[in-house]
Parts: C-alpha cells; sequence; structure tokens
C-alpha cells in the first residue's frame, strides 16, 4: 500500500448504519440540498485518506475508451451464445456491423470522447481492398475482408461521434514474405486511403497479441521480440511516409491473471525497437469464461469481490512499465484491451452487476497509476459488451461507464483506503456548469456484503452522491437510487441527478452492500484542481 498523505488534513471512514430509501435520482445539481444530515459520524471508522495538494497523475481526456472487434467490423466469426468456438475464435457467422443504427449511435455518444479501437484477433487475418470493384472473398491466408463501404461507416461512426480511430493492422501470415517479413503493401492501401479522406486514426497498432501468435496462426509464426522489432520499424517508415502525425503502438501483448505473460515478448520487442514505437499497448482479462480453452482463473460471479483478485491487476502493470522505463524511457503505456473475461465474457457474470465492480475498480487503478487510456473490450455484442447487440440494452457496466465519464476529470488524485473492501479513487471533477474550480469527485467501490458508513472530507457542507445498487450479483437492472437505470427507445439517457446532501455536523453517508458510489464534492476547493 502507497503511503497515505495527509496535505489537506482530509479524511474519509468507512462505518455501518444509514439507510438509502426515498431518494429518486433525477434531482438535478443546482437543486437544494435533498436532506441535511446532522449526525456525527460512528467512530469505528475504517479510513480513507485524500491529498489534494498535488496531482498524482493526469490521464488522457479520452482514458475510457472502447473498442469493436475486427470480427464484428468485417462479419467475422464472432462469440456465440451458446458459448461453442471453433478453434480459438467464436463459432458464429456475423454480419459486417451496423455503425449507422440511430439507438447504438446515441448510446455511444454518451461515451465519447473516446479513443474507438479496432483490433481482436481477427485483426490478423483481414485484408483491406478499398477499390471501387473489391474481392468477394479475401485471398488466402487472409479471411475477411475490409472494403470501402466498411471503412467509410467506421470512419463515419467515429467522425460523427467525437470518437478518434485506434486501428490494429494486420500483422498476421497474410502480409508475411517466405522469410516471414512484415510486408507493408496491402497496410499502404489503407493508410493512404484513411490518410486522404482526413479520417480520425490517431493510432495504428502493429498486430494483435503478437505473443499468441503460436496459438492464433501455428508455430510458424512465433516472433521474437527482434524479428518483431523490424516489423515495427517498416510499420513506422509507412507511416513516415503516408500518415505523418499519426502514432504506431504494439505489442499489444497479453498478460493472463495469475500467470501473467504467455511466452513473453514485451521486454524484447521494447529493448530491440522500442524507439520504433510511439504507445506500447498490453492486454489484460482478470478471468477467463468457459469458452477458453485454457484458464488460469475461471469466471464465476464472487471471483471480482476478491480483493487480491482485483488487485493483480497492478503485477502486470507494473511489470509492463518495468520493461517500458529500462528500454523505451517516456514512451505511454495503454491498456489497449481489456474485459471481465477472455474469450467473450462469462454469461451471467461479465454482462451482470457482478462484472461492474472490477470495471470501475480497474479504472481507478490504472488512472492512479497513470496509464493514460484503457481500451474496453467492447462496445456491444456477446458477454462483455457494454451494450447486448441485439437490442442495444445498456448493461450494468455502460451505466458506470456514462457516470465516470460524467464526473472523473482528467487529473488524478492520491485517495488511499485502509480497507480492502472499500475502493476509493478521486480525480478533480469535470468542469460544467455549477462545477466550481477546485472540486473533487470520488468512485467509491464497496464489495463488503454489509453496509458501510463513510465519513467524507472537510472543505464546504456540500455533497452530491450517485449510488449504484442492484438486487444480486447476476441482475441485469442495476438501479442509481430508487430508479432502475433505462434508455429510451431512440437511446436517449434518463437524468441521472444526483443525491445532495449538506452537512450541518459530522460529514459522513454510508454505503449499501455490495454498491458503486459516485461522489462529486464541489466545496473542497482542491489545490490540484484550480
Amino acid at each position: 500500500m502507497r503511503n497515505l498523505h495527509t496535505a489537506t488534513g482530509i479524511a474519509l471512514a468507512a462505518l455501518a448504519g444509514l439507510a438509502w430509501s426515498g431518494w429518486a435520482c433525477a434531482g438535478a445539481s443546482n437543486d437544494p440540498p435533498s436532506e441535511t444530515v446532522v449526525a456525527p459520524p460512528p467512530i469505528d471508522a475504517v479510513a480513507v485518506r485524500l491529498q489534494t495538494a498535488t496531482a498524482l497523475a493526469r490521464v488522457d481526456p479520452r482514458y475510457l475508451s472502447f473498442a469493436v472487434d475486427s470480427s464484428q467490423v468485417a462479419g467475422g466469426m464472432w462469440w456465440s451464445e451458446d458459448t461453442s468456438v471453433s478453434g480459438s475464435t467464436g463459432s458464429t457467422k456475423v454480419p459486417p456491423f451496423d455503425f449507422t443504427r440511430p439507438r447504438l449511435r446515441a448510446l455511444a455518444s454518451a461515451l465519447a470522447p473516446a479513443f474507438l479501437r479496432i483490433g481482436g484477433s481477427e485483426a490478423d487475418r483481414v485484408f483491406y481492398d478499398l477499390s471501387e470493384a473489391p474481392v468477394a472473398t479475401a485471398p488466402p491466408p487472409y479471411e475477411l475482408v475490409i472494403t470501402r463501404p466498411i471503412w467509410d461507416g467506421l470512419a463515419g461512426f467515429a467522425r460523427d461521434l467525437d470518437l478518434t480511430l485506434f486501428f490494429t493492422l494486420n500483422a498476421g501470415p497474410g502480409p508475411r514474405d517466405a522469410d516471414k517479413r512484415w510486408e507493408p503493401a496491402n497496410a499502404r492501401e489503407l493508410v493512404r486511403y484513411a490518410t486522404g479522406r482526413g479520417d480520425p486514426v490517431e493510432i495504428w497498432e502493429l498486430g494483435n497479441e503478437i505473443n499468441g501468435y503460436p496459438l492464433f496462426h501455428g508455430m510458424d509464426l512465433l516472433l521474437d521480440g527482434a524479428a518483431y522489432a523490424k516489423d515495427l520499424r517498416t510499420a513506422h517508415a509507412l507511416l513516415d511516409a503516408e500518415a505523418p502525425g499519426a502514432r504506431l503502438a504494439g505489442p499489444s501483448s497479453a498478460y493472463w491473471p495469475v500467470a501473467g505473460e504467455m511466452n513473453p515478448v514485451m521486454a524484447d520487442t521494447l529493448r530491440e525497437g522500442g524507439d520504433a514505437l510511439d504507445v506500447v499497448t498490453w492486454h489484460y482479462y482478470p478471468q477467463q469464461s468457459q469458452r477458453c480453452p485454457v484458464t488460469s482463473r475461471p469466471a464465476e460471479p464472487q471471483v471480482m469481490l476478491d480483493p487480491e483478485a482485483l488487485d493483480e491487476v497492478d503485477v502486470w502493470a507494473a511489470e509492463v512499465e518495468g520493461h517500458r522505463d529500462a528500454h523505451a524511457p517516456g514512451t505511454p503505456v495503454w491498456l489497449g484491451e481489456t474485459g471481465n473475461a477472455q474469450c467473450g465474457g462469462e454469461p451471467g457474470v461479465s454482462d451482470r452487476w457482478a462484472g461492474t465492480f472490477w470495471w470501475v475498480d480497474q479504472l481507478g487503478r490504472m488512472a492512479r497509476r497513470g496509464q493514460p487510456v484503457v481500451v474496453r473490450q467492447t462496445l456491444s455484442g456477446t458477454d462483455y459488451g457494454l451494450l447486448d447487440d441485439s437490442t442495444l440494452t445498456p448493461r450494468p457496466d455502460y451505466w458506470a461507464s456514462v457516470l465516470w465519464k460524467r464526473l472523473m476529470g482528467p487529473t488524478v488524485l492520491d485517495a488511499t483506503s485502509v480497507s480492502p473492501a472499500l475502493r476509493a479513487y478521486a480525480h478533480c471533477a469535470v468542469p460544467g456548469e455549477g462545477v466550481p474550480p477546485g472540486a473533487v469527485a470520488m468512485a467509491l467501490v464497496n464489495l463488503a456484503d454489509a453496509a458501510t458508513p463513510v465519513a467524507l472530507p472537510d472543505g464546504g457542507h456540500l455533497l452530491e452522491a450517485w449510488v449504484m445498487t442492484a438486487q444480486s450479483l447476476e441482475a441485469r437492472d442495476v438501479r442509481l437510487g430508487d430508479a432502475v437505470l433505462a434508455a429510451a427507445a431512440d437511446g436517449s439517457l434518463p437524468e441521472l441527478g444526483p443525491r445532495r446532501l449538506d452537512f450541518a455536523a459530522g460529514r459522513w453517508l454510508e454505503l449499501p452492500p455490495r454498491s458503486v458510489t459516485f461522489l462529486r464534492l464541489p466545496d473542497v476547493d482542491a489545490p490540484a484542481c484550480r
């Protein structure tokens, strides 16, 4: 645990006993306080410290980002509802992703600004044909085709919704010569076309999960860091020529829970080719779904309530950052793909309230580490999507993502809890009407199955709270206060107003069991946030 700072003399504490009944969530933030709290906090507090004098880190304004899988985009094999698999991919053939759906656009717009990553295992099986008369089927060994209409639809979606594209280029068997060197000719067609149109592509990534190539493409494509570093230099030369100003990312190495980086390539890649990378990417899932042929931590509803399981992401993040520091100092590290469970997510877990504790906690942890971007797999589809793709019904993680976007700004503060069951994260609040300079936002994740009172920081009396709960870990519906959250038919969101409190005595409130609470403290006047 990090040292606790007391520069502002602010302390939080977890206690027990107050009910949240009778709160409707629709009150606007400029309404009068909905109640006054006059009782002092209980004495049996679990302390949390908040340091507001200086910033701990700063993340990208697009920090919380999301993906649409390459298989979805090009109409490939995708994870099936019956959890069957075909080799290392799903077993369901899907049509090319429909980016024109109005409800999808409305729901996705609430997550902007963000990076939209197009990647996943099938990225390394795609052929790019931007001609007027594209091929009907991909030339072997390619399996999928991105055509001009597909690309134009994807790029138009990004442009219309204030999204920045983060695209994974095929580095698989197709674009390689007899000596297994990556050939840029096909990628050049796409990069040149996108650049010529002015499409919002800021990041081009070379390949998806380079360390998994033997699994995805056979042992003939076992790349070491030195070989991949040569590919990176070829890709960087391509971008210098065709897309000046765009950035190159890689190696998107996959880290498994418990096992870490299977078939390690990260250290050697950065040692041999770190100077060719503008962004270091890595992938992490904290558990595996039943679709995965091999598991190191099978997904279950209770797993992501285990503090040790949640904390493990820091172990692998520190390893990646250590390789970066040794071989590519100053290069940003992005968590370029993450979801609740590998291989499409776990039915009844990744798409339910059980998954939201992990999601908010991991967002808090990676921001605290200063990793500028976290990309959620996926926007919609299968069990780990933020949305159900067939109905476009928001899942619990979607609502938590919207609140994070609205409240947690890019400047990260140091908040720490002495209780592993109470996770506390703090950022400068997102600016807006009625949000004064110096305001602080917090995310509190209560893993405990009992109510947890919290003593709040000094600094004015007012507090705004958004408390998310559900009837069970397996619940599809999430409540904000007393209201079940649901989008309208056109994708518009309900008013997500806070409960507003005015404290006449000790500042404290109670967190319901197994809840996620966002707070905004408008009167803290944090020096780091002015």
